[in-house]
């Protein structure tokens, strides 16, 4: 199979992943879902060759990135299952590809920010990384600064323009998140991306880093804003995770938690927002963080919607 005429098409037809599983043709999910690709079912060689064609020299499992024809970055996973071989390839489109964020003017207002920590969450998939991204493009367009991304693995790949732009991958320059950030912080940072916060060195590392008057931006694998203070509190016990919550309330500025979902024939990014407000800290301090979704229900005069809202205003926009 010509994995070129297989990538094309998949890119033309604005694909957002490309499976390649010993044993079936392979698949593209579109907007409207899973879709088969014309063609034989691929055998475990046809998927090595796949594999090869783009440039993966691993034996076998693990995951990459890569980029198509040098404009279009991929991000791969490679598995062996009962099948067999199976290759998952994201496509990563150019930031100025993509149709515009409904929440745009929320994320530029989020660029202008010069100190504290803004977390993005939702499952994989859901276009954390995109979000981020959008962030950082605005920060580069207009703001001298050190921008310094810690990625596992890089994922879109920016050239510097008013900002200088490091970008770093984990396992090739740096061992792991929490080590990277302090290796980030003897870098003269001003803006700080953490591609996961994994584990709470990295969690301690990153809270250090919004402490000391950085701007700091991350993802959690959390379905809603609550969720992710609570996961951020639950890594620590004792007088520790009361000490956390208060490092946490002093430099939150804003968690958005987002769903990608397939709507009226393209993908529809739905969105919760959390952002810093005097209630909003004093919640996250008393460890009351069961009542954010409270605090978010009534709080559109600042910005902030729940889940249920933002899905309620989607179908009503006739988006989904």
């Amino acid at each position: 199979m010509d994995v070129t005429a297989l990538m094309e098409k998949a890119i033309g037809q604005q694909a957002a992943d490309l499976h390649l599983q010993t044993g079936r043709p392979p698949m593209l999910r579109l907007a409207q879902g899973l879709c088969s690709f014309p063609g034989p079912p691929l055998s475990e060689d046809d998927v090595r060759c796949l594999l090869h064609a783009v440039g993966w020299t691993r034996d076998e499992v693990g995951d990459g990135a890569f980029s198509w024809r040098r404009s279009l970055r991929c991000r791969l996973h490679v598995c062996r299952e009962y099948a067999g071989l199976h290759a998952t390839i994201r496509f990563l489109y150019p930031l100025a590809s993509l149709p515009p964020d409904g929440d745009g003017p929320l994320l530029e207002r989020l660029s202008r920010l010069t100190q504290g920590l803004v977390l993005v969450c939702g499952p994989t998939g859901s276009g954390k990384t995109t979000a981020l991204w959008r962030i950082l493009q605005a920060i580069n367009e207009r703001r001298p600064c050190h921008i310094i991304t810690l990625e596992d693995p890089i994922e879109y790949v920016e050239k510097g323009k008013a900002s200088l732009i490091t970008q770093r991958e984990l396992g090739t320059h740096f061992p792991d998140f929490a080590e990277g950030i302090r290796q980030a912080l003897r870098q003269d940072p001003d803006v700080i991306l953490i591609g996961e916060m994994r584990d709470r060195p990295a969690m301690d590392a990153a809270l250090m880093a919004a402490e000391t008057g950085h701007f700091v931006l991350s993802t959690l694998h959390t379905p809603s804003a609550a969720q992710a203070v609570s996961r951020i509190a639950g890594a620590y016990s004792g007088d520790a995770r009361q000490e956390v919550r208060y490092r946490l309330a002093m430099v939150l500025q804003a968690v958005l938690a987002q769903r990608r979902l397939e709507g009226q024939g393209q993908v529809e990014i739905v969105r919760e927002i959390l952002v810093r407000t005097p209630a909003v800290v004093q919640l996250i301090r008393n460890g009351k963080e069961y009542q954010l979704p409270t605090v978010m229900q009534t709080g559109a005069a600042a910005g902030m919607r729940t889940m249920d809202q933002a899905l309620r205003r989607c179908r009503a926009g006739g988006s989904l």
